[in-house]
């Protein structure tokens, strides 16, 4: 009897380990940053079952430069993907001249930024984003098309154009002359709009034009604003704005219980919602968006997160939560972030990347950011004398990062290597169903190499794709037994947030 129970533990005993060891994996997973990418001034909205991610693209050029638009898809808010670019009939690639007013030559590009919620209206979809011109004249301009993730078509006209004078009769003029275009559309079918420096209007009931006035929307706390937005719930109109910049990015809001336009009011206790924490490692929640799960009282605030500064910036999502009266709790961010709302049991298996041993052909040397956390303003009133925070935290490029389960770090390979490799060695021959990769800068798209080894001497090639493919993730379908994979990027960015292995 003895014996028989003992032969059936020692024959479970392997699947056991495995089961504990994905469940360790699981447990350790975070879930911020949302996508494996450096994108900014976020939105979330659902059609049909799906979530859609749009935001601006970062390149760590500054704001001068951008990268072009994608929109990312997912079925249960953890596993995101896109495919292809959002075509505008812009080049964002493209190097102006031109001479300015002064008469200095200069130079610029196109540049998107900040698409806010898109709305669906009689089986169309509406997107409200910013561009801006070579020589930095911008505006928020309606684009529309017959699915949420796109192709998307200008209103009013065919296009924007630069120093085209044969097309300035065709061009699409913006329906806010500023950045930051935010709608809100209330039960009633009624739609407004928010921008940048505290304005509003009515939307026009084909919504591409404003209706009735611009009004000012009064707040709390003063200084320059960007980023705003509007929701509603249980009959409170919450609008919330960014205070600050930077590692110091917090957002407040205010009410009203009136209508979409106000009158508004602060709420009690404190005004500012969320702010840095630098003891998580977290600094600057900025520009960023509520997203309201449908058919549920949840709500979740998407925003970006500094980065390495400048335009490196990552996108988190936190649930917010809300006192009895309506007021919202002051919310921390963390790594831990959402996790699923939707969707099936994932059925891909055990990730077995994380237990690799890594190697790389090179990675960069690791950066050190600096960083200034300024006291909020709900705190400097609370707590006078509170001093500013000077904060400090190091990024590295180790091959290692490349299967840690985060979307913080990734590896990246010097820029001087002249053919960039990884290598994950899994310990022993297994049966590998499928690889994923998530590229750094996949907005731009990679062509790589995939290889396969049972004894880390004879190569032979798995998987490849040859010319540049702009998604994310690429994923290798059936590499089959091996022991070790390599993984050559012979076009493109040479990085990888993370490598999955089923």
């Amino acid at each position: 009897m003895y014996k028989k129970y003992l032969i059936l533990i020692l024959a479970l005993l392997p699947c056991l380990c495995m089961y504990a060891q994905q469940n360790k994996v699981e447990r350790q997973q975070e879930f911020n940053p949302l996508v494996p990418d450096n994108i900014a001034d976020p939105s979330v909205v659902s059609f049909n079952g799906t979530f859609y991610l749009y935001a601006t693209t970062d390149i760590d050029q500054d704001l001068k430069k951008m990268g072009p638009p994608v929109v990312w898809k997912s079925k249960d808010f953890v596993n995101w993907h896109f495919e292809g670019i959002m075509d505008l009939g812009i080049d964002w690639e493209k190097r102006y001249i031109f001479t300015d007013k002064a008469g200095k030559e200069k130079d610029g590009y196109f540049r998107y930024w900040a698409p806010g919620n898109v709305i669906k209206k009689n089986n169309r979809y509406y997107l409200y984003a910013t561009i801006v011109k070579p020589d930095e004249q911008l505006g928020t301009y309606v684009l529309v098309g017959d699915r949420p993730e796109g192709p998307f078509r200008f209103t009013n006209g065919t296009g924007v154009y630069f120093n085209e004078p044969a097309m300035a009769a065709q061009e699409t003029k913006p329906i806010i002359d500023d950045i930051d275009g935010d709608p809100f559309v209330d039960e009633d079918g009624r739609a407004y709009i928010y921008w940048r420096r505290r304005k509003a209007a009515a939307l026009s009931k084909d919504l591409i034009t404003l209706s009735g006035n611009i009004i000012d929307i009064p707040t709390k706390f003063g200084g320059y604003s960007e980023g705003p937005g509007l929701f509603k719930r249980k009959g409170i109109y919450y609008y919330f704005y960014t205070l600050s910049g930077h590692a110091s990015y917090s957002n407040g809001y205010m009410i009203s219980r009136t209508g979409p336009l106000g009158p508004f009011k602060e709420p009690k206790g404190k005004n500012i919602f969320i702010y840095s924490a630098p003891e998580k490692q977290i600094w600057g929640p900025g520009h960023g968006n509520v997203f309201h799960l449908p058919g549920k009282d949840q709500y979740y605030f998407i925003y970006l997160e500094y980065g390495e500064g400048g335009t490196t910036r990552q996108v988190y999502a936190n649930r917010i939560y809300f006192n009895r009266d309506g007021t919202i709790k002051p919310m921390a961010p963390d790594r831990s972030g959402v996790g699923k709302l939707a969707g099936k049991k994932d059925k891909r298996g055990m990730n077995m990347a994380p237990s690799a041993i890594i190697t790389a052909s090179s990675y960069r040397e690791q950066k050190i950011v600096k960083g200034t956390i300024s006291a909020s303003e709900d705190d400097k009133i609370l707590n006078a004398g509170i001093p500013v925070k000077k904060v400090e935290r190091t990024f590295d490029y180790l091959p290692s990062n490349a299967a840690d389960l985060s979307k913080v770090t990734r590896w990246i390979a010097q820029s001087n290597d002249p053919s960039p490799w990884i290598k994950f060695d899994l310990g022993k021959t297994v049966q590998v169903k499928s690889c994923e990769m998530e590229f750094v800068l996949p907005a731009y798209g990679q062509a790589w190499i995939l290889e396969k080894s049972v004894d880390g001497k004879e190569w032979v090639t798995c998987a490849e794709q040859n010319e540049i493919a702009v998604r994310s993730p690429h994923i290798a379908v059936k590499p089959g037994n091996l022991r070790y994979l390599r993984l050559r990027i012979s076009k493109g960015e040479p990085g990888l947030w993370e490598m999955r292995i089923y």
